[in-house]
């Protein structure tokens, strides 16, 4: 009798236990499902290509340009380039936790940057190229220290660089040509020694180019051409 009610309460304490770690296993795929709907919701999609190919009816990490990681099943790259899909993004982008990847470069996206993609803490390349974004660049960029990578030229983007960029410690290649950015290039963007190519072309920049680091001495390509800026690189800073 004392065996069997033991038995009885052990069963239930181990229903009770596992349960939240089914249901947060349940709520993540929903999350990243979730997301990417009201993607779909807030774009015109002229080919129906997300209509067509992102349903409810199938598994997410079989979605059209969607990619999932073997490990936790979760979407790590998402790659919408060249679709043409008109719209905004949503705030609900910024759950998609384990993205790695998400490009949706020549595109016609506009309005500013949602400030829940700071979320995206394990966001490795971020291309954003040729599209119509407006507004400032967001200080909180800077915030998404894991970038290899950061694509946002020609779009409708101005105002001053961020400082906050310079946080961007494994950054390689960085453009952000073709937009209405004004004022001096922030100093602390040449302190990442992991620099190769940046890009800051067509724009309004003025001031004086800062001192480069003798750390750079990977970097394969500076563009500053088309600005108001002072001074020049000189070939001994490498």
């Amino acid at each position: 009798m004392g065996n069997t009610f033991l038995n009885l309460a052990l069963l239930i304490i181990f229903q009770f236990s596992i349960r939240p770690t089914f249901s947060m296993k349940l709520t993540t795929i929903l999350t990243d499902q979730s997301a990417l709907l009201a993607l779909k919701n807030h774009v015109y999609d002229p080919e129906n290509v997300l209509e067509t190919n992102w349903s409810s009816s199938t598994h997410v990490c079989n979605w059209f340009r969607v990619s999932c990681g073997s490990r936790h099943h979760r979407v790590t790259a998402l790659n919408l380039s060249g679709l043409g899909l008109v719209g905004t993004l949503p705030p609900s982008l910024g759950n998609l936790s384990f993205l790695s990847l998400l490009s949706i470069t020549n595109n016609s996206f506009h309005g500013r940057l949602p400030v829940q993609l700071s979320n995206l803490r394990r966001l490795k390349h971020l291309s954003f190229g040729n599209n119509s974004f407006s507004g400032e660049i967001p200080s909180w960029l800077g915030s998404l220290t894991e970038l290899r990578s950061l694509f946002l030229n020609h779009n409708n983007l101005n105002g001053v660089i961020p400082f906050s960029l310079g946080n961007l410690s494994k950054l390689e290649i960085w453009t952000l040509s073709g937009n209405q950015l004004f004022g001096s290039i922030p100093s602390s963007i040449f302190n990442i020694s992991s620099l190769q190519k940046m890009d800051l072309s067509n724009n309004m920049l003025s001031g004086s180019i800062p001192p480069v680091s003798r750390d750079l001495l990977s970097i394969e390509l500076i563009n500053f051409n088309i600005n108001n800026l002072t001074g020049h690189l000189s070939k001994d800073m490498f």
